[in-house]
């Protein structure tokens, strides 16, 4: 949670998550440079007031939908690294747990792997590119979680891991392909949903179990 959240009263965290959603949306459905202001009231089924009254531009909106798109991975991922368990069985369930984020908050995770290009290679200011890399760095943390386990899998002999770095990498990158082709389709449900998860998760990782 970023500094002004923490200052703001329930109803008022409330109203941003509305807005954060509203706006992952718009960014999946128009993307991130055509997005605007209007579609994300519209989206919200409210006056384009409400958004500025939390927001002051969409550079803001989309570094929110991104601290948030990241912070639905933690959640997901942390409560199974603190589990004693070997490390092949460990990096199998991070790998189920981060498919599903990408399914289930398929917006979020669209929006910033698309917006993260554009602000890299985009003119945008100063200022916005040191919250990209702070958010980045945050990403970063994120990529760490999966690279201990590596490390723990190559010294409990449960894991053949000739690269940590680049095989967490290749990795992450398997699993966040999947928001790049993943459609949920009407007549989707939850198990055909879980065996997609399941096939890409025993995929990714069975390739480098000992």
């Amino acid at each position: 949670m970023d500094e002004q959240s923490t200052k703001l009263t329930k109803r008022q965290l409330e109203s941003r998550r509305q807005i954060i959603e509203a706006a992952a949306v718009c960014f999946m459905k128009y993307g991130l440079e055509k997005a605007t202001m209007d579609h994300m009231a519209a989206e919200l089924g409210a006056t384009k007031g409400r958004v500025y009254h939390h927001f002051r531009s969409k550079d803001e909106i989309f570094f929110a939908v991104y601290r948030q798109a990241m912070q639905f991975c933690f959640d997901a991922v942390l409560p199974i690294v603190d589990q004693p368990m070997p490390a092949d069985m460990k990096l199998l369930e991070m790998a189920k747990a981060h498919g599903w984020v990408m399914m289930d908050t398929l917006p979020f995770q669209r929006s910033i792997r698309q917006g993260v290009n554009v602000y890299l290679h985009g003119q945008a200011s100063k200022e916005d590119h040191e919250v990209l890399r702070a958010l980045i760095a945050r990403r970063n943390d994120y990529e760490d979680l999966y690279r201990a386990v590596l490390q723990q899998g190559q010294e409990d002999g449960t894991l053949c891991v000739p690269d940590v770095a680049i095989s967490g990498r290749a990795i992450l990158g398997a699993l966040n392909s999947l928001v790049d082709w993943y459609r949920l389709r009407p007549e989707q449900n939850r198990a055909d949903q879980a065996r997609i998860v399941d096939t890409m998760a025993n995929t990714i990782v069975r390739g480098l179990m000992a």
